[in-house]
């Protein structure tokens, strides 16, 4: 059966392999773009995507999406409460001692915690 698939204009041909600007990624090849809404529990978060390029985390972290509270008391999703849009907490303390909410449109450079699928060959 036929499934829709969105592509993102956005192209990652190189990152930083400095220590202190990004990690070294065992495999680039698995490295995908993803909306902040479709990232998925246990992906890795390795970039946020802007249009002038990738801005890699020094720390990679693990996303577990959940519903977002603007009016949390962590100090960070209260800054995105004017969002014209609908946002999602991607994680909730690690690696930092707040949360981490995204507009649901914002693209976002992730290793894929579930590899995707290999078409079948057609004979």
């Amino acid at each position: 059966m036929p499934a829709h698939v969105d592509f993102f204009a956005a192209v990652v041909t190189a990152y930083p392999d400095d220590d202190e600007q990004a990690p070294l990624l065992p495999d680039p090849s698995l490295a995908r773009v993803a909306r902040a809404g479709d990232v998925a529990d246990g992906d890795l978060i390795l970039a946020a995507l802007t249009p002038h390029g990738a801005d890699y985390f020094n720390q990679p972290y693990t996303a577990h999406p959940e519903p977002y509270n603007p009016r949390c008391l962590c100090g960070v999703c209260c800054e995105l409460s004017d969002e014209p849009g609908p946002v999602v907490v991607l994680s909730n303390g690690h690696p930092w001692q707040s949360c981490d909410p995204w507009p649901v449109d914002d693209l976002i450079l992730i290793i894929p915690a579930q590899t995707l699928p290999v078409p079948a060959m057609k004979e």
